[in-house]
């Protein structure tokens, strides 16, 4: 057919109509616009129903859309603002090292960090606390102002803030201050400090990984679920109640192809509403549904007319999508027309015809 557009599917349906001796009972096709009003100019006596595996896919994505903004926004965007902060340790060493104290007047001051972010903004605080240190040139006056410093950090309930001052009181000299062991502590004081970045930075990192690994339970249908499937689903959940949300609507819409024909009604699409703080990706996935409804639920009315059909007739055709209107590609898809045809056989457990070649 080439690209799918109306033109294309068109000019394929009307060959098939041509060929076939019969008009279809059930037409089944994803939600492609294009494609839909084709098989209605065309087939218009002919019932059309939305495959399943589509429906919940361009839901799906939708939400996993709005996911990775929950991903962004609860761990990418404060490992961000960590790792900026190790770059700024980095000028200040740099500064250090070229040993031209003007270089240190070029550090800019260090952005604002969002409310949301407590530890990225525990960490920048710190930081914040010690800047004006490494602009001291003299060495007593160095050492007085680190050790009071690292005294008032020290009564801050933080475990990596308290490994932080133990280590600096650790490396502070034990005799004099010299001008040569203040550069040797301003340069472990850096080391230090971006050590601490790491440190603040590691279960975030852990975290952002179990969630990435735990998200795509979400998607999963309950009659898919075992008993440590559930128990990490609800642990995630009670961890980002917000995402309960996204949850109940997968499921919710899951329930079409649950329940008994009689039943479904399409309740479950006309529950979807667009939010503002949806992504666009998923208000459309919504919109889209809505729009379908009528295509998307008419397989129970016609399998309730027609109890004689196998509910294997409403298999998915997603694996001849993959194989057969995917671009070929060298050693990929080089199968014959009749074992394509046995594998929809197997797949669909009905007859295959193939009109066009």
């Amino acid at each position: 057919m080439g690209v799918e557009n109306y033109k294309n599917a068109g000019n394929t349906l009307s060959a098939v109509k041509e060929r076939a001796p019969y008009s279809p009972l059930i037409f089944t096709c994803d939600l492609n616009p294009s494609l839909i009003a084709a098989i209605k100019d065309n087939f218009p006596d002919s019932a059309l129903q939305i495959d399943g595996f589509h429906v919940m896919q361009e839901l799906n994505r939708g939400i996993n859309k709005d996911l990775k903004h929950y991903a962004k926004v609860n761990f990418n965007d404060e490992i961000r603002d960590l790792i900026y902060l190790r770059k700024i340790l980095n000028k200040i060493r740099s500064a250090i090292r070229s040993k031209t104290p003007t270089d240190l007047d070029s550090v800019p001051a260090l952005k604002r960090f969002d409310n949301s972010h407590a530890v990225s903004r525990v960490c920048r605080s710190v930081i914040d606390r010690l800047l004006y240190l490494f602009k001291i040139h003299e060495a007593c006056n160095f050492f007085k102002n680190l050790v009071r410093e690292l005294d008032i950090l020290c009564a801050i309930d933080n475990s990596v803030i308290k490994e932080f001052c133990t280590s600096i009181h650790q490396i502070l000299p034990k005799r004099r201050y010299t001008a040569k062991g203040m550069e040797r502590v301003k340069l472990e004081l850096i080391k230090k400090l971006k050590k601490m970045c790491l440190s603040f930075r590691k279960p975030l990192r852990e975290s952002l990984t179990a969630f990435n690994k735990a998200k795509y339970l979400i998607f999963k249908q309950p009659e898919r679920m075992d008993g440590t499937s559930k128990e990490a689903l609800d642990a995630l959940l009670k961890q980002h109640p917000a995402l309960k949300e996204y949850r109940n609507m997968t499921v919710s819409l899951g329930e079409i192809y649950r329940e008994p024909y009689e039943l479904v009604d399409g309740h479950q699409i006309d529950a979807l509403s667009q939010k503002p703080y949806y992504s666009d990706k998923l208000n459309t996935a919504i919109s889209t549904l809505k729009k379908y409804k009528s295509e998307i639920i008419s397989f129970a009315r016609i399998f309730l007319e027609h109890p004689e059909l196998e509910k294997a007739c409403r298999s998915n055709l997603e694996w001849f999508n993959k194989r057969v209107k995917a671009p070929f590609k060298y050693s990929f898809n080089r199968q014959s027309t009749k074992n394509i045809i046995n594998r929809l056989q197997l797949q669909i457990g009905g007859e295959i015809r193939n009109f066009l070649i």
